[in-house]
């Protein structure tokens, strides 16, 4: 069969939507008919070339979305066609099928393990996973990336304690994410740190309880003001920037713990005083909030039926598959906490 697919063919150029030829599916591919998909900024840095030569050109994009099965390939165990999925890049149960390839007049489009900027996706079974059918896809692609990355950061990753006092610096959808992940567990102080006033307002709604605008005053001297000269016991970075990255270090206090969510450029080098690391403090980077879907998705699920997560408030954006590269865009200016395109 035919679908339409948004193709990367060149660095530092818009997408493409071209209509591309898709397999039957292969030994442990599932079939999904994507509803919605998430932009995230992993995306940005595919699109501009900042993860180094790109020897898989062209291909398609996304990795966080929502849809429905609609066959499956043969090894297939956890989902069967009319399930509702998750569609993410994070790696679940199942098989760990070879990534398809696409065909577009004989020329191979390639894809990863799973892509969502495309009308249907061939997708590795172990990155689909099954959800009950009572919530909207724009909210369970939502659960593909921004919400497990950043509410995994700060409860399976970091384990932030109730009464401690936790720093986010970069407020996009990952760190919004990481806030109200922090605020499940009742900290004392959650410090975030931005540029920019609209998103730090955004914060306050996901549960800090201070704001910094890091271009009108100095985030380390003003989060040790706030902690009495101590310092955090938590700070996440999720601007993947060498700065802030510098920084989230320097406003630990003796014994605590920062967690480098932002994905760096490639090549990317930050100096640290080593000599911290002996008296208690410690540095780590996450991959995915270590949240394991076949069962962390579920709980967010269930998080946000109750009320307790915010997942309607981070869409702030949405746009039609054709205006792709609009929705590309608005994240590129910092317009949009999660841009969602709909199918």
């Amino acid at each position: 069969m035919n679908m339409k697919a948004a193709i990367l063919y060149e660095i530092n150029k818009p997408l493409v939507i071209d209509t591309v030829t898709v397999p039957e599916p292969d030994l442990g591919q599932v079939f999904v008919k994507v509803h919605a998909s998430g932009i995230c900024h992993t995306q940005l840095d595919n699109i501009g070339g900042n993860y180094g030569e790109d020897p898989y050109l062209p291909h398609l994009l996304g990795h966080e979305g929502a849809g429905i099965v609609e066959a499956i390939g043969p090894g297939v165990t956890h989902v069967t066609p009319g399930d509702h999925v998750i569609l993410s890049w994070i790696k679940g149960q199942g098989f760990n099928a070879k990534p398809p390839k696409y065909y577009k007049d004989g020329q191979i489009i390639n894809a990863g393990f799973v892509t969502t900027f495309n009308e249907y996706t061939l997708a590795s079974e172990n990155r689909v996973t099954k959800i009950r059918k009572d919530i909207p896809f724009d909210i369970a692609s939502l659960i593909g990336c921004a919400v497990p990355t950043g509410v995994g950061a700060a409860i399976n990753e970091s384990k932030v304690e109730p009464g401690t006092s936790v720093a986010v610096f970069g407020v996009g959808g990952i760190g919004l994410n990481i806030i109200q992940g922090a605020a499940l567990v009742n900290p004392l102080k959650i410090i975030a740190v931005d540029i920019s006033d609209h998103k730090l307002d955004f914060a306050r709604k996901f549960g800090a309880t201070d704001v910094i605008n890091a271009k009108n005053e100095d985030p380390v001297e003003k989060i040790k003001e706030l902690t009495d000269g101590k310092g955090v016991e938590y700070a996440f970075e999720s601007a993947g920037r060498k700065d802030t990255m510098e920084k989230s270090y320097q406003c630990l206090c003796n014994t605590g713990l920062v967690n480098l969510v932002g994905n760096p450029m490639n090549g990317q080098r930050i100096s640290i005083d080593v000599l911290q690391t002996h008296y208690g403090k410690r540095i780590i980077g996450s991959h995915g909030g270590s949240s394991r879907p076949e069962i962390d998705f579920a709980r967010y699920i269930n998080l946000y039926m109750a009320g307790k997560l915010k997942l309607n408030e981070l869409i702030t954006h949405r746009f039609s598959f054709e205006r792709i590269n609009d929705a590309i865009k608005c994240l590129e200016k910092g317009e949009s906490c999660r841009a969602i395109i709909e199918f």
